[in-house]
C-alpha cells in the first residue's frame, strides 16, 4: 500500500460565528491526484490553507510527507507546493525571474536553477513570453506562471486552490493538460474546483465537502461504483432489434428503455445482468455490435450528496 502523503485527523477550524472545518479527515496515498469540490463555503480554502501550514488549526492533527504541520511546518513546506486562489504578482518582474526568485527562495540550486526555469516556462507553454513583464501577462498566462513558480523546487505535494478559475476554455485546457501530467510523474495532488466534470478528466480520487465536513472520500471508480443507483447500457444489435428486445424482456434485474431499432437502451443494477444480457442475444445467433455502460462521474456524486442522496 502506498504511503499517505497527506494525512489529517479530527481537524477543527473556527472562525467568528463560523466552524469551517468540523472534525474532519483525509487520507491522500502517494501519487494520487485528489480532486477536492464542494460549494461555497464548504471549507476547501480552510483545509488547503491548514495543510499549507498558512493557518494552525484549533484542533486535530495533520502531516505532509509524514511530516506535522504544527511541530515541523519548514519540513512540510520543503515538500510542499502550494498555488492560492488568489494571488498578488509583482507586475515589473519579468516571468523568467519570477520564477528564479521562488526557485532561490526555496533553496533550488544556483547551478540548477536556470535549466529548471526553462523547463517550466516550456511545461506551462510560456516560452515565448520569457521576458515579458507579468503585468502584461494575460490572466490565463498569470495563471500558468504562478503554477510553474509553485513547481520550482520539485515538491512531492501540490495543493491547488482552483487553478482553472477564470481561465478561458483555451487556457483550461491548457492547464487541464498540464495537471493531467502530474499524477504521470507521481506527484501527490490535491485539487480544489468548481469545474466537476473536468476534475473527472485527470483526479484518481475525490472528497465531497459541505458545511466543514468531508462527507465522502475515496477512489473515483471505486465510490461511483458504491454508490450508483442503477446502470445505464447500451447495446447496439446488426439487425432484429425487435427480436432482441423480445430476449432480454425475460431477464431479471433488467429494465428496457422505450425504444425501437437496432439500439437497445437498458438499466439494471448488477455487472452480472449486463453479462447475461450479451450471452443471451449471441447464444440466438444476434450480432452485437458494441455493449457499454454509461459511467457516472464526480458531477453525479456531488449532486447526491447535495441532495443529500449519499449518508
Amino acid at each position: 500500500m502506498a504511503s499517505l502523503m497527506a494525512q489529517a485527523r479530527k481537524l477543527r477550524k473556527e472562525y467568528p460565528g463560523v466552524v469551517a472545518l468540523k472534525s474532519l479527515d483525509l487520507a491522500v496515498p502517494a501519487g494520487e491526484v485528489f480532486g477536492l469540490v464542494g460549494p461555497n463555503g464548504a471549507g476547501k480554502t480552510t483545509l488547503l490553507n491548514v495543510l499549507a501550514t498558512a493557518i494552525r488549526p484549533d484542533y486535530g492533527r495533520a502531516s505532509i510527507a509524514g511530516f506535522d504541520i504544527e511541530k515541523e511546518p519548514r519540513e512540510v513546506r520543503r515538500r510542499l507546493g502550494y498555488m492560492p486562489d488568489f494571488f498578488n504578482l509583482y507586475d515589473e518582474m519579468t516571468a523568467a525571474d519570477f520564477i528564479t526568485y521562488f526557485g532561490l527562495v526555496f533553496g533550488v540550486e544556483q547551478a540548477v536553477l536556470p535549466g529548471r526555469v526553462d523547463a517550466l516556462l516550456k511545461e506551462v507553454n510560456l516560452e515565448a513570453k520569457r521576458d515579458a513583464k507579468i503585468g502584461e501577462l494575460s490572466r490565463g498566462m498569470r495563471q500558468r506562471l504562478v503554477f510553474a513558480k509553485t513547481l520550482v523546487h520539485d515538491p512531492d505535494v501540490l495543493l491547488l486552490d482552483e487553478p482553472l478559475a477564470g481561465l478561458d476554455p483555451l487556457a483550461r485546457m491548457e492547464m487541464r493538460e498540464i495537471l493531467r501530467g502530474l499524477g504521470s510523474k507521481g506527484k501527490t495532488v490535491i485539487i480544489s474546483s468548481h469545474i466537476l466534470t473536468e476534475l473527472s478528466d485527470f483526479c484518481s480520487m475525490v472528497g465531497i465537502m459541505e458545511k466543514g465536513e468531508m462527507k465522502l472520500c475515496g477512489r473515483i471508480d471505486e465510490t461511483l461504483e458504491r454508490f450508483r443507483a442503477d446502470r445505464l447500457v447500451t447495446v447496439e444489435v446488426l439487425q432484429n432489434g425487435d427480436q432482441a428486445r423480445e430476449l432480454l424482456k425475460p431477464l431479471t434485474d433488467l429494465v428496457l428503455e422505450p425504444g425501437t431499432g437496432a439500439v437497445i437502451k437498458f438499466r439494471c443494477h448488477e455487472r452480472e445482468t449486463i453479462a447475461a444480457a450479451n450471452a443471451a442475444l449471441v447464444a440466438a445467433g444476434l450480432r452485437v455490435v458494441s455493449l457499454s455502460e454509461e459511467k457516472g462521474d464526480i458531477e453525479d456524486l456531488y449532486f447526491k450528496v447535495a441532495m443529500h442522496e449519499v449518508s
